[in-house]
C-alpha cells in the first residue's frame, strides 16, 4: 500500500486532470483497505501530503462521500487489480466530487433501476441501439457515421416513447456516470502502456447484450462514455457547454449534432437471442437469492419498522418483493443508524426503502442484553431476541 501512496503523491497534479476535462480540479480523495485509510488533499489537513487513518464504516465501496464536511472520493484498493486501475478509479470518483461542487442536479431515480422491466421489445431495440452507438464511434466514413448516429437516435427516441420512465433513468445515469467513465478512460489510457487495451474493456461493457440487461445501471456507464467520445468528434468545447447545460448527455448530444435526419429502423432477426437473455436474467436473479440462502453462519432475521438510509445501487438484485444487497446496507432502527456488511436481503411490501425484515448471516449467535440485542459486527439493537431453530434467530424491533 505504501508504494501506491508514493505513486499517487507524485502523479496526481491538477494539470493532469485538466487534460482529461476542462477546469477539472482535484477534490479530497482516499484509498483504503481493511485496516487503513490514506487521505489526500483534504482541506482540514493542508500541511501534509496525506494522513493515515483507521478504517471506519464511512469507507464503503468506490464512491464519493462527504468526509468531515468535504466531498471526498474513496477507492477500495481490494477491488482493484493494479496501480493503473486504482489511479483511474480515483480520477473517476474525484469527478463525482467535481460534479458535487458544481451542484450537479441531473440525477436519476435509483429505484427505477431496480424495477427496470424485462421486456422483449426493449431488449431487442436496446441491443441494436448500442451496436449503432459503437459503429458510429469507429466509423471513419462521415456518411456512414451519420447513418449510425441517426439510427442510434431513432431507436433511443422510440424506446423513450415506449418506456419513458426507464429511458429517462438510462439518460440520467449516462449523464452522471458517462463523463466520469470518460475521465477514467482518459486516465487509464494515460498510464497504461497498451492504449488499445484501455478501450477494449469499455467496448466489451457496451456490446455484451446479456450483461447489459443483467445490470442496467452499469450498462449505462459505457453508453454514456461512448456518447462522450462521439461528442469529442463533433465539438471541441462540448465539455464546458455540457456542464452549464440542464440537458442529459443524450439530449445534449442530439441537440448539438448537426446532421440529424429521420431514418427507418429495421429490427434484427434476433428473437432467439432476446428470449435466451430474458431466461438467463431471470435465472441469474433466482440463483443470486438461492446462493444467498446457502451462505454459512448464523441466520438472523430482524423484523419491524426499519428504514433504509444508504445502499450501493450498483450491487442490488431485485426479485419480486425482495432485494439482495451484495456489498452493504445502511438502515435506521429506532433512531439509530447501522451499517450491515453484505450480502444482506431485505423484504418490503409497498416501497423499497420501507422494509419489513432484514435477513443476514452473522459469525456469532446474537445475545439479549436487557432490552437490547447484541449482534456481531453490527452492535446493540433495541429489540427482543428469539431462537427459532438451531443457528436461526429472530429479532423483533
Amino acid at each position: 500500500m505504501q508504494s501506491i501512496v508514493s505513486k499517487i503523491v507524485n502523479y496526481l497534479p491538477t494539470e493532469q486532470l485538466n487534460s482529461y476535462w476542462d477546469h477539472f480540479e482535484q477534490v479530497a480523495f482516499a484509498i483504503y483497505d481493511s485496516e487503513k485509510v490514506y487521505l489526500f488533499n483534504h482541506p482540514n489537513y493542508k500541511d501534509q501530503p496525506y494522513i493515515e487513518l483507521v478504517k471506519t464504516s464511512e469507507f464503503q465501496a468506490c464512491t464519493c462521500i462527504i468526509f468531515e464536511g468535504v466531498p471526498t472520493a474513496i477507492v477500495d484498493t481490494r477491488l482493484c487489480d493494479s496501480y493503473e486501475t486504482i489511479y483511474s478509479v480515483i480520477v473517476h470518483e474525484s469527478f463525482h466530487g467535481f460534479q458535487y461542487l458544481l451542484n450537479e442536479s441531473r440525477l436519476p431515480n435509483e429505484i427505477s433501476g431496480f424495477t427496470y422491466p424485462i421486456d422483449f421489445n426493449n431488449i431487442q431495440l436496446r441491443i441494436l441501439e448500442r451496436t449503432n452507438l459503437y459503429e458510429a464511434f469507429i466509423a471513419e466514413d462521415l456518411q456512414m457515421q451519420a447513418q449510425y448516429i441517426n439510427e442510434f437516435i431513432e431507436i433511443r427516441e422510440k424506446r423513450r416513447r415506449l418506456f419513458p420512465e426507464y429511458v429517462e433513468y438510462e439518460n440520467l445515469i449516462e449523464t452522471v456516470e458517462g463523463p466520469a467513465f470518460y475521465v477514467e478512460y482518459q486516465a487509464l489510457k494515460d498510464v497504461q502502456k497498451n492504449k488499445q487495451n484501455s478501450l477494449d474493456q469499455y467496448v466489451s461493457m457496451l456490446l455484451d447484450s446479456e450483461a447489459s440487461q443483467l445490470n442496467i445501471r452499469r450498462s449505462c456507464y459505457s453508453s454514456g462514455l461512448f456518447i462522450c467520445l462521439l461528442l469529442d468528434k463533433i465539438s471541441e468545447s462540448w465539455k464546458v457547454e455540457f456542464m452549464k447545460s440542464k440537458l442529459d448527455v443524450y439530449s445534449f448530444f442530439k441537440e448539438i449534432y448537426p446532421n440529424y435526419y429521420a431514418v427507418p429502423i429495421a429490427l434484427p432477426e434476433n428473437a432467439r437471442e432476446v428470449n435466451e437473455i430474458i431466461q438467463n436474467v431471470i435465472s441469474e436473479r433466482k440463483k443470486s437469492f438461492d446462493d444467498f440462502e446457502k451462505l454459512p453462519g448464523v441466520k438472523l432475521f430482524v423484523e419491524g419498522a426499519i428504514k433504509i438510509t444508504g445502499f450501493d445501487p450498483m450491487n442490488i438484485t431485485l426479485l419480486n418483493n425482495k432485494a439482495l444487497h451484495r456489498t452493504f446496507l445502511k438502515v435506521k432502527i429506532a433512531d439509530e443508524e447501522y451499517v450491515i456488511q453484505g450480502p444482506v436481503c431485505t423484504e418490503f411490501q409497498q416501497h423499497f426503502m420501507q422494509i419489513e425484515s432484514i435477513q443476514m448471516y452473522v459469525t456469532e449467535c446474537p445475545r439479549q442484553v436487557g432490552n437490547q440485542v447484541s449482534i456481531s459486527n453490527i452492535g446493540e439493537v433495541k429489540g427482543m431476541l428469539k431462537l427459532l431453530d438451531s443457528n436461526l434467530y429472530r429479532v423483533k424491533v
